[in-house]
């Protein structure tokens, strides 16, 4: 209990970076931002912060007086679910002659960074700011030092009822215990799913992993646990969208939904001529590769940053997957993707477990040699950011690996693209020899038609018509004259 004459104090100390005042009592973004910034406590102090209500800036009681609605609003700032994790804080009253003052005293928190609707806030001197990247990182490295990681902290906003037990019980646990185990277990629920760290005991609450994997709506307790697929009608998000879906619900669920959508609605499979008898089934892009990439995605993001979900982005040229959170740990720009490490460890060793997960540290060169086989360029990887990771795969213009395989060989040493190599390789990097093939016929044999390219390099009609959209979305060629008597040239 805060006396007057400790009140006094804390209002003659008028510079202090552990004190915020403010006159009104019913500015809850004002008083949100100051809870996170003095529970993370970035300069590492370790001492409480306060935030003052219904004083004036020159530490003069403002002579306000609080109501119940108030006081009431003040009390759920810890449990409305905008401060996570919640911060450990009290709030004290002092009626006084001059006026009503309440007092939040602020805890250094071990599990920063607490956000705010979001952002991490921090205090610098006697202000408050938003956390930048950096602070971000010494606040995390500081959460590991505590030996809590944020899968294993307890979710507080949600109860065991909120997970799906039948999940847990009938999918999850045989897998990670031996069956005469299970049979001979005798202990609750609880008990069973805090030895797999999936619940926390004292405070009787799921942890954040539990809620990933088990709860039926995540996203309700940790708002960025979704994954948002989007498909665009043209190159770039601005154009038409023809698809869009927003994955919710238990990552174990979650993950086969999104393997089974994978390999018919984005691979694309499709037949594909590779004789005038012979049929095979192509694909545009390789579903592993695909699944693989999303998978990482789902493991390796950061989700404490913000409300943003997972992007799975669709483009008629390519696929980009996003999630919030760059390299963590010993993993850097300079040697990933040969060194790895995980920011959810317990995350991904569960979905290892499931099975969708078959050897750490071989994702990345799997997905190139899958691509590589189906004849995609290699994947352009956007490692730079500490907020993001990136990863875009371009459309497979030629979806025949064996006629693939076929070209290179016929093609090796018989023609020196050179200019037109770099030209192509300028914008279209790592394409395959068709593309090369194709505009050299056009450089050959300025205003040819489509016929006449299929007679010159045996490409089906259909893999030629997707070459030239390519080839001519980049500025390498143009159409001229009617559709009856025109035909293709290259761009001077």
């Amino acid at each position: 209990m805060i006396t007057e004459t400790q009140l006094k104090t804390l209002l003659a100390d008028l510079e202090s970076e552990t004190i915020e005042r403010t006159r009104a009592f019913d500015k809850a973004e004002k008083m949100g931002q100051a809870i996170s910034a003095f529970a993370n406590d970035l300069s590492g102090r370790k001492k409480s912060g306060y935030i003052v209500l219904g004083v004036e800036n020159d530490g003069k009681i403002s002579g306000k007086r609080i109501t119940d609605e108030q006081l009431t609003a003040l009390g759920g700032l810890k449990t409305d679910g905008a401060l996570l994790p919640p911060p450990a804080m009290s709030i004290e009253q002092l009626n006084l002659p001059e006026g009503d003052v309440v007092i939040i005293e602020v805890f250094p928190s071990i599990y920063p960074p607490i956000r705010y609707k979001g952002q991490a806030w921090v205090r610098v001197g006697a202000r408050k700011s938003l956390a930048t990247d950096e602070d971000i990182h010494i606040l995390e490295e500081r959460r590991l030092s505590f030996g809590c990681r944020f899968e294993e902290m307890p979710c507080q906003t949600a109860r065991l009822e909120d997970l799906d037990i039948s999940l847990f019980q009938n999918q999850y646990l045989p897998r990670a215990v031996q069956a005469e185990i299970i049979t001979d277990d005798s202990r609750s629920v609880e008990e069973q799913m805090a030895s797999l760290r999936f619940y926390n005991r004292e405070l009787r609450v799921p942890t954040n992993l539990g809620v990933l994997l088990f709860a039926r709506r995540p996203e309700l307790y940790i708002p960025s646990a979704y994954l948002q697929y989007v498909k665009f009608k043209g190159a770039n998000n601005g154009s038409d969208i023809l698809a869009e879906h927003a994955y919710q619900g238990p990552l174990i669920n979650t993950i086969a939904e999104l393997n089974a959508f994978v390999k018919v609605g984005v691979a694309h499979p499709h037949p594909e001529k590779i004789s005038a008898l012979q049929e095979q089934t192509a694909y545009d892009y390789p579903d592993w590769s695909i699944r693989e990439l999303l998978l990482n995605a789902i493991i390796h993001r950061d989700y404490q940053i913000g409300n943003a979900p997972i992007k799975f982005y669709e483009y008629d040229n390519r696929i980009e997957i996003a999630n919030p959170g760059g390299l963590y740990g010993q993993a850097t720009p300079q040697n990933f993707p040969f060194v790895n490490d995980y920011r959810n460890p317990l995350l991904a060793e569960a979905m290892k477990l499931m099975g969708y997960v078959n050897k750490f540290n071989r994702g990345i060169a799997k997905v190139k040699e899958e691509m590589a086989k189906n004849g995609n360029p290699e994947p352009i990887f956007d490692i730079n950011k500490m907020t993001e990771f990136r990863v875009t795969i371009r459309s497979n213009l030629v979806n025949e690996p064996q006629k693939i395989q076929q070209a290179k060989k016929k093609n090796t040493g018989q023609h020196n693209c050179g200019t037109i190599n770099g030209t192509i390789n300028g914008t279209i990097n790592g394409t395959i020899n068709d593309d090369c093939r194709i505009y050299k016929e056009i450089c050959e044999h300025p205003g040819i038609k489509r016929e006449g390219l299929l007679i010159a390099t045996s490409i089906s009609l259909r893999t030629i018509a997707r070459i030239l959209k390519r080839l001519k979305d980049n500025g390498q060629i143009e159409y001229r004259g009617s559709n009856k008597t025109g035909g293709w040239y290259t761009r001077t």
